[in-house]
């Protein structure tokens, strides 16, 4: 499912082994699972213009992802286990919108992906790149940071 807001993504993000932020310009949706909740399956795309990455790297190659959550407005219920499913609308992945996509091992499937907006993108970034900063202990390291610091933002 579509997670929300910065804390969710630093959250996700220490998690992963390649994380980035970037809008959506391509979202297809694909086949519904036969699985109980079923699942959506959806490729997206994301602007490789206007991408940050921020764990892991990201390659030009990397084009097409694939993403599925539960499907269908059904949302299992955690409160009360005699409830059984109840109906909630799921937020599905929106062309435009700012995400922070989050995946592990497989480059292709994203693991989670949380809606944001430009100024907890930018809250991110520099949160990023102060725990990144607050580790080095010698020159060597500091340079090795300070090049990566480069990168990000060239």
């Amino acid at each position: 499912m579509v997670l929300h807001g910065k804390d969710k993504a630093l959250e996700h993000i220490s998690k992963s082994s390649i994380a980035f932020i970037s809008k959506i310009t391509s979202v297809q949706r694909g086949i519904s699972s036969a699985t109980m909740p079923p699942r959506d399956h959806y490729s997206i795309q994301f602007d490789h213009n206007d991408m940050r990455t921020l764990r892991g790297r990201v390659y030009d190659t990397m084009i097409d992802f694939d993403y599925s959550q539960i499907g269908e407005g059904i949302l299992p219920a955690t409160n009360d286990i005699y409830r059984g499913i109840r109906r909630a609308q799921i937020q599905i992945p929106t062309t435009g919108h700012l995400y922070v996509a989050c995946l592990n091992e497989n480059t292709k499937e994203i693991n989670h992906l949380i809606v944001i907006n430009r100024f907890e993108a930018d809250d991110i970034i520099q949160r990023l790149n102060t725990q990144l900063l607050a580790i080095p202990r010698n020159k060597k390291m500091y340079l090795v940071c300070i090049f990566l610091l480069i990168s990000i933002y060239s």
